[in-house]
């Protein structure tokens, strides 16, 4: 088989970098080096309040899950309230969240702005 030699792949552009959603974030000292694949992740937060955390958010969700069948409850807005509070516990749901509001950049914008200003006053509590 001889190839074609006016067929020439076309020239793809270069990737640009996106920029992160909040810049600030470093400055202010509330991230620090994971040992897994370089990943930037909070300094974790003491252990009561975690779990304080982690019952608070799985309580919205699931009242956010009963409002989505139930009248008087807005159930969308309630599960991403409580999805942003475990995003403050689990990287999980702080990774989940991202890949669902990757789409909306200025919604994920207002998403690390909330985030950072909780995370920031809850760290008052060690």
């Amino acid at each position: 088989m001889a190839s074609s030699p006016g067929l020439v792949p076309a020239p793809q552009p270069p990737r640009e970098e996106v920029p992160s959603p909040v810049p600030a974030a470093k400055a202010t000292g509330l991230r620090h080096k994971s040992r897994r694949l370089g990943k930037r992740r909070w300094i974790p937060l003491p252990l009561k309040l975690r779990i304080g955390l982690f019952l608070i958010g799985w309580t919205l969700v699931l009242v956010g899950v009963a409002g989505l069948v139930l009248p008087g409850i807005q159930g969308i807005l309630t599960i991403l309230v409580g999805a942003s509070v475990l995003s403050l516990v689990s990287e999980l749901v702080y990774e989940l969240m991202h890949w669902l509001l990757a789409r909306w950049p200025k919604i994920w914008r207002r998403f690390e702005a909330f985030r950072l200003k909780m995370h920031r006053r809850l760290r008052r509590f060690r």
